[in-house]
């Protein structure tokens, strides 16, 4: 099943019309330049009164590990979205953080689609090791993960053999904002990245990580997104708003049965 997320949640009735529709996360973003940003206290009080089951989201942009750790805990986040900066040694320190809690929350990385926007036979600035998605062992510590093979039908496939898993279990996929003039805004521009361009290593990512598509999507192209990317979860904010933080209910809905529909399809 598709894991959605509807981003952006500002007000317990959103929350629960997101989770009432079907979605499986609720995001919080703690940035402060976000027309969506929301208070700890606020965030906590939404969290308190939503199913246990449902992931709260917490998104972030280059705030400290403390900061990270301890809005974590006093939510109640299940899941950290960092949309900054952040190092891969600022992961691994916030995972060694947040182990020291009873439930260790997924971190998930937002990264520009961009960054794919290359020819197959070539190398992007893109690897995994750099970002925390998978660790050498031993033996292949110091070596760089390459794109090895290129399929007939345009498929990448990555060798990984002698890495681990990483300390970043999600890549979330979002539009660039470096051609925007609201450039500080590090996400909820309600623009689609090209899709096509990307699906030659969405496999990759699939195979490693957890890929999680956002940027642009609503009620009417998400299924084209999922045909294209097979992700594992998508993430909505702008696309299903009645203005900055408010969401519109049947706009909700519309998403979470576009989603559902498809798998029945597929």
């Amino acid at each position: 099943m598709t894991w959605i997320k509807i981003c952006g949640i500002t007000n317990l009735d959103d929350a629960l019309a997101a989770t009432d529709a079907g979605a499986n996360a609720l995001g919080f973003v703690f940035y402060p330049k976000s027309p969506r940003r929301v208070t700890l206290e606020t965030a906590r009080a939404i969290v308190a009164k939503v199913p246990r089951q449902i992931d709260k989201v917490g998104v972030f942009v280059n705030e400290t590990v403390d900061q990270v750790r301890d809005t974590v805990r006093q939510v109640g986040l299940t899941v950290v979205q960092l949309n900054g900066d952040e190092s891969v040694d600022f992961s691994r320190a916030l995972f060694q953080e947040l182990a020291n809690g009873s439930d260790r929350p997924t971190i998930f990385r937002a990264w520009p689609a961009e960054i794919f926007d290359a020819p197959a036979e070539q190398t992007v600035g893109w690897d995994p090791v750099a970002v925390g998605l998978i660790e050498p062992d031993e033996a292949y510590k110091g070596k760089r993960v390459h794109k090895i093979h290129v399929a007939e039908n345009g498929d990448l496939f990555l060798e990984t053999h002698g890495f681990r898993p990483g300390v970043i279990s999600g890549v979330l996929l979002d539009s660039s904002n470096l051609d925007s003039s609201d450039h500080e805004r590090r996400g909820g521009t309600g623009r689609a990245f090209d899709w096509e361009r990307v699906q030659p290593w969405a496999g990759v990512i699939n195979s490693i990580s957890k890929l999680i598509v956002a940027g642009g999507l609503r009620p009417g192209n998400v299924q084209e997104a999922i045909h294209l990317l097979h992700p594992w979860g998508v993430d909505v904010s702008s696309g299903v708003e009645r203005e900055p933080g408010k969401k519109d209910p049947r706009k909700v809905r519309a998403f979470v049965q576009a989603v559902r529909a498809m798998e029945e399809a597929s």
